[in-house]
């Protein structure tokens, strides 16, 4: 897959995840240094028991994606339950377990405000139509999840 193909297939999932995970239908992109693509989803819906409405989830895409998928998402570090906890799977201010890490470093600006939760994908089958495969919408689906089960384990 060229690099043009491969830009304009996560272009295509980028507005697909807008339209179905944004309630202000809007999302952002750009490099990091490493080849790593981020994407932001702005105003992705929280279910009730959170502190917020909705949030906005960065994923970093692997240079390799859409073979390799995403680890980890990241959202913004006041994110809490409505009871003021911490859901869990948030890792705040500890770096330590995030696999992304090595990407973006200790703390670079764009890393500032966001915190690292914790998802990992167990089964990715990516396909050429991102709705018969796994792709972000697929991620923005288990995040969605999440979410939910999050509140729950309270």
């Amino acid at each position: 897959m060229t690099t043009d193909a491969r830009l304009q297939g996560i272009f295509y999932e980028m507005a697909l995840c807008a339209v179905g995970y944004s309630t202000t239908k809007r999302v952002d992109w750009g490099y990091l240094s490493s080849g790593v693509i981020w994407v932001i989803i702005y105003d992705f819906p929280l279910p009730p028991g959170y502190n917020y409405r909705t949030t906005d989830v960065m994923i970093l895409l692997p240079p390799n994606y859409p073979q390799t998928p995403p680890d980890w998402f990241y959202v913004d570090q006041n994110l809490r339950l409505a009871n003021g906890e911490r859901p869990p799977h948030v890792f705040y201010d500890d770096t330590s377990y995030d696999p992304n890490r090595g990407i973006y470093g200790e703390a670079p600006p764009h890393m500032v405000g966001w915190t690292a939760c914790c998802l990992h994908i167990r089964e990715w089958r990516p396909k050429a139509n991102p709705a018969e495969g796994h792709s972000l919408l697929s991620v923005c689906e288990l995040i969605g999840k999440a979410f939910k089960r999050w509140k729950r384990k309270r």
